[in-house]
């Protein structure tokens, strides 16, 4: 398949960055290069492009209902306006996706699926609204997702705009429509996935282009630069925040990925409700836990074994260079037994690693709280 050009291609292209193929869309992979891109998102801002990220809206009289029996989040406590981070699974209780779904108005959602989960949700979604008569249908090109990210992502953001976009206007997966940088009808959520201050900006094609230069522009001075998706690995796994694909998928529950905290208690049922409940009360096999490998090792492979003591006990799923931590990184799922933080276990070459439990970087998001 032909990757397809994004709308912000030729800009992209004006900046000189290598471009790479993310979800069947050629985009930016680095401007400068990874580090520095990391190196400024972590100290002042950085902007991306997150192309194939599309909103599949669902709206309808039943709408609440349909999505608290379909999805592990609690639906009922969304209120218009705010957002929810949880699992859309399958009957073995695996992930069709990880999604955020906004509550635009009382009877509509957002959903957001990962990029290249976009028509397998879209599809699903569509099939089991039928019996609830909702109405499902993916956005698309209607909007470009834009990521803002940063500890000066918010002074950026009010350099155009005059939106309310403080922390008590706009707290943690809330959402706002307003005015930004000239452009009506951007979508503004309090969302990210680089463990810092952030917004996710929706923006009408038609203008993304012009919007795209006027935000960098503005914020120039406060150190705003164009990021690619070659950043946005390294950010990501500082954090352990998983992905669909890699560390996370059909075959994998939200309770061995370690966000059992997602499965919310309620009384609508929803598919494999009965196995992520018995997971979270009796334990699981396998977890998916951060490595920490030593400065200056090679990254591991998809599909590296893990060992202790000469014993095959899991694979790695995914690696990056931490920057801001100065060593490299590995998701992997691991024996529960083996899955305690401090464990030291080897790669497949003989490489010493640690186990790490929580995010190796601002372990209690404080400065994405901020």
């Amino acid at each position: 398949m032909t990757a397809k050009r994004t709308p912000l291609y030729h800009a992209f292209k004006a900046r000189n960055a290598e471009m790479a193929e993310k979800a069947h869309f050629l985009t930016a992979n680095v401007f400068t290069d990874a580090k520095s891109e990391h190196e400024a998102v972590r100290n002042a801002a950085g902007l991306f492009e997150i192309f194939g990220q599309f909103l599949v809206e669902i709206a309808g009289a039943n709408a609440e209902t349909f999505l608290n029996e379909t999805f592990v989040a609690d639906m009922s406590k969304v209120a218009p306006g705010r957002g929810i981070y949880g699992g859309i699974l399958n009957e073995n209780g695996g992930f069709i996706d990880d999604v955020i779904t906004y509550r635009p108005a009382p009877d509509m959602f957002w959903v957001v699926p990962a990029p290249h989960r976009v028509e397998k949700v879209e599809a699903y979604l569509k099939e089991c609204g039928k019996p609830y008569g909702v109405h499902v249908v993916s956005l698309g090109y209607r909007y470009v997702s834009l990521s803002l990210q940063g500890p000066q992502s918010r002074a950026c953001l009010e350099r155009v705009t005059s939106e309310d976009v403080s922390g008590q206007a706009l707290p943690g997966f809330a959402m706002v429509r307003t005015t930004v940088a000239g452009v009506d009808d951007v979508i503004v959520t309090r969302t990210g996935f680089t463990g810092e201050l952030g917004y996710e900006l929706w923006v009408p094609t038609e203008h993304i282009e012009s919007f795209y230069d006027t935000v960098l522009e503005a914020g120039k001075p406060l150190g705003l630069v164009p990021c690619g998706a070659g950043s946005m690995g390294s950010l990501r796994i500082e954090k352990r925040y998983p992905i669909w694909g890699r560390d996370i998928g059909e075959d994998t529950t939200p309770v061995e990925a370690g966000l059992g905290w997602t499965v919310k208690p309620k009384d609508a049922s929803y598919p494999g409700k009965a196995i992520v409940e018995r997971q979270k009360q009796d334990g699981v096999e396998r977890m998916l836990v951060l490595l920490e490998l030593p400065v200056g090792s090679v990254l591991p492979a998809i599909g590296t074994v893990v060992k202790l003591g000469g014993d095959a006990i899991g694979k790695v799923t995914s690696a990056a260079h931490g920057h801001t931590v100065g060593h490299g990184l590995a998701l992997a799922y691991v024996q529960i037994a083996c899955a305690g933080d401090g464990q030291v276990l080897t790669l497949e070459d003989g490489t010493g690693v640690t186990v790490r439990r929580t995010a190796v970087y601002d372990p209690k998001s404080v400065r994405s709280r901020a």
